[in-house]
This record gives C-alpha cells, sequence and structure tokens, in this order.
C-alpha cells in the first residue's frame, strides 16, 4: 500500500514540478482543474488497488502514469490548448483501464470472438476508407460528433485479439506444418488461410487509405507475434522479401511516399522545403547536448513542426537533453521488458500470447516513431504512446493496459490459490 501511494505521489509531484515551471496561456484555469482531477484519479487508483486487492505487476502502470506525466507537461509546453484536451483524455482513459482491470473476471472470454474481432478490425478500416477523411497525406480519421477519430487506433486493439485467439488455436500446425515444399514444412491453407485473409485485408485497406504508417505497425506485428509463438526464423525470411517488395511499390504508387523516403535519404538537399520537419527535428535533438537546455527554454516545441504529434520526443531530447531522451526510451523498455514478464507467467496460452502481443505493438510503434524523428527510418506519422496528442491513441493504450495487468493480476491470483490448495492438502 505504502508503495503504490508514494510512488503516485512522486509522479504527481513531478508533473506539477514541471507544469508550475512552465507558463499555461490562457486555459490556466481549466487546466488546473483538470491537472487536479488526474492527479486526484492517479491517487484514489493506488487506493482501489489496495481495497480490491490487486496483486499483479507493481511496476507497469507507475512507469506509464510517469510516461504520461511527462507528455502532459510538455503538451502544456508546446500548446495548452491541445493540453487541456489531452487532460481530458487522460482522466477518461485511467477510468477505463480500472474498468477493464477490475471488471472484467475473466480476460479469457475475449478469446471467444476471434472472426468478431477480425471483421470489427477490417470493417473499421474499410468505414474509415468510405467516409474518412485525409490529414498528413492519410485517410484515417472519421469525424463522430464533431470529434475527430483515428479509428486505426481501435483496430489496433482488435487485430491483436484476433491475433491471439488465432495463434492460440493454430500454434502447434503453425510450428511444425502439415505441407511439404522442398525442405520447409509450411501451414496448409486451411490453416493459414484466415491468417493471410486477414492481413491481407488490414495491408491492403491501410495502403488504400495511403496509411502506410500503421501499415508497418501492422505488419511487424503479424510477422513477430508468429515468430514468438511458432520459433520458426523461417516467417522472418519469409516476411522480408515480401516487406520489400509491397514497399517498393508503395513507393511508386504513392507520391507522399516517395517524398518521406527523399527526405529521409537526404533532407538536406531542401532543409527549407519538403526536408524542414526532419531537418529542424535534428537540430532541436542535437540542440539538447547532454543536459537539454531546460523546461521551457527550447526552440523545437516553436520551429518543429507537428511537435505535438509526430515530434514531440524532439521536443523532450532538446530540453531534457540527451540524459532526459534516453530516461524516457527507458520507461518505455520497462514496460515492454514487464510485458514479456507477465507473458512469461500467464497461467494459460491465451494469456501468453496476448502479452507478448501486447508488448510487441508497444515496442513497434516506439521503435518506429522514435527511428522517425531521429532520421533512422523514414517518417510514418504514427504517436508516440501515452505521450503525442490524441485522444484516440490515449483510450486504446489504455485498454491495453488494462488488458495486459488483468491478466497480471489473474496469474498472481491464481500462483496464490495454488499455493493456498497445496498447503491446505499438506495439512
Amino acid at each position: 500500500m505504502l508503495y503504490r501511494f508514494v510512488s503516485r505521489l512522486i509522479i504527481t509531484g513531478m508533473m506539477w514540478l514541471g507544469l508550475v515551471l512552465l507558463k499555461w496561456g490562457g486555459n490556466k484555469d481549466q487546466l488546473l482543474w483538470q491537472a487536479i482531477i488526474f492527479t486526484a484519479l492517479m491517487l484514489m487508483g493506488s487506493f482501489a488497488e489496495e481495497i480490491l486487492h490487486y496483486q499483479g505487476d507493481p511496476y507497469v502502470l507507475p512507469v506509464v502514469q510517469a510516461i504520461l506525466s511527462l507528455g502532459l507537461v510538455f503538451l502544456v509546453r508546446i500548446s495548452p490548448k491541445e493540453a487541456l484536451h489531452q487532460f481530458w483524455w487522460a482522466n477518461i482513459g485511467q477510468l477505463i483501464f480500472y474498468a477493464i482491470l477490475f471488471a472484467v473476471r475473466d480476460y479469457r472470454q475475449l478469446g471467444k470472438f476471434r472472426y468478431l474481432w477480425g471483421l470489427l478490425a477490417v470493417s473499421l478500416l474499410f468505414i474509415t476508407l468510405v467516409f474518412g477523411f485525409a490529414s498528413g497525406g492519410a485517410t484515417s480519421w472519421l469525424r463522430i460528433g464533431g470529434i475527430g477519430v483515428e479509428p486505426e487506433e481501435f483496430v489496433k486493439l482488435a487485430l491483436l485479439l484476433f491475433m491471439a485467439t488465432y495463434l492460440e488455436e493454430n500454434e502447434e500446425l503453425l510450428r511444425v506444418g502439415t505441407v511439404q515444399v522442398g525442405k520447409f514444412s509450411l501451414p496448409d491453407w486451411r490453416t493459414l488461410g484466415p491468417f493471410l485473409i486477414m492481413a491481407g485485408f488490414s495491408l491492403g485497406l491501410l495502403g488504400a487509405q495511403k496509411s502506410l504508417g500503421t501499415a508497418l505497425v501492422f505488419y511487424a506485428l503479424f510477422v513477430l507475434m508468429i515468430y514468438v509463438v511458432t520459433e520458426r526464423a523461417l516467417y522472418l525470411g519469409i516476411s522480408l522479401p515480401i516487406f520489400l517488395l509491397v514497399g517498393s511499390a508503395g513507393y511508386l504508387l504513392f507520391r507522399h511516399v516517395r517524398v518521406r523516403v527523399l527526405v529521409w535519404l537526404n533532407p538536406w538537399q531542401d532543409p527549407t522545403g519538403m526536408g524542414y520537419q526532419i531537418a529542424q527535428s535534428l537540430f532541436a535533438i542535437s540542440g539538447g547536448k547532454v543536459l537539454g537546455t531546460g523546461l521551457g527554454n527550447g526552440i523545437g516545441a516553436s520551429m518543429v513542426p507537428a511537435s505535438s504529434t509526430d515530434f514531440i520526443f524532439s521536443v523532450i531530447a532538446e530540453e531534457l537533453g540527451f540524459a532526459g531522451a534516453m530516461a524516457v526510451l527507458a520507461l518505455f523498455l520497462i514496460v515492454v521488458m514487464r510485458a514479456f514478464s507477465i507473458s512469461v507467467r500467464a497461467k494459460d496460452r491465451f494469456g501468453q500470447i496476448l502479452a507478448a502481443g501486447i508488448g510487441i505493438l508497444l515496442g513497434t510503434e516506439t521503435l518506429i516513431i522514435l527511428a522517425g524523428v531521429t532520421k533512422l527510418l523514414p517518417l510514418t506519422g504514427i504517436p508516440l504512446p501515452w505521450v503525442s496528442y490524441g485522444g484516440s491513441s490515449i483510450l486504446v493504450h489504455f485498454i491495453l493496459l488494462g488488458v495486459l495487468l488483468n491478466i497480471s493480476n489473474a496469474t498472481a491470483v491464481g500462483v496464490k490459490r495454488n499455493k493456498t490448495r497445496g498447503r491446505e492438502y499438506a495439512t
């Protein structure tokens, strides 16, 4: 109990220290109330965990809340108006998280709706393609009641649940194979068909939407989950030429993909035009040096385009320096590693695969967006989990967090129950 409350107190204290150091602008009163509600929810959550006997992983949630608090401080720094909206979504996200953590009695029930999850994923992508509007070159947004929603974020959840149920059911056939092709044993069409159809439809629709950053995340999720479950390097070998072929097709078909690749190769060819975004990002990151310019003292918040979304890490790296940037990376690494730890300890195969999938998804998203802003990969336009501005991303990642810790809690409760039964049997 003391650890939970003290950890939340430290995190909220650091957030308030950051907010005090900033100028809040015209939304100060509204931001103040939202920050108070956010703090209250975080502290009350620690009491709820104690009262409702949460026994799962004690580290993931505080680390995520530290990442979220950092993101909120920097959004206040960049755009107080957007920060106000982000506080709203963060508060709603915390409530949804605790509802999933304590209200979902058996997460294994989620595995009963495999084809429903697949149908939901494809339907959301199709509806977005038909009725959505474009932003940043990709048709990936819907307007519902005057609020912009990014269905792709919810598709991540649906595809993850589909993959977990599919892999649990077909694990052995995917590992061993039933059809001999040369030296390799591959699954037959009946086994591999649902996966190929789902992957083809989802990646095809994302390609039609020109949302190639999300397509890259989904492709990595498909490939890595199959590899983790089957431990067959063959799937990695098959996936590489497919990736190169599809990537080349995207380069030839879509102008904005060609622009991003050319800018990635040489942003200095047009640093005030097409290369302006990545050039300013690199200037901001390099300007932070080791310890940074100090919170509120950098120029990246005003000079880097999309600094509240795609390039928020550049602003963090400038004002907190290399040390702060590495600290943020370490926090994400802790979350991913703890997700894999939860996967290893889960009491059933569905829970193991689902937890591993959540870890793969979070790790892939983080790696791709950070590689983009540092010019290791072309820009993709996907948000940094719990940091970048965006309500859809915040809500979906809190749902994923709730499912992950629900698995962890169920595992711990099951272990404790088995030990109790063992002692009773021994006596």
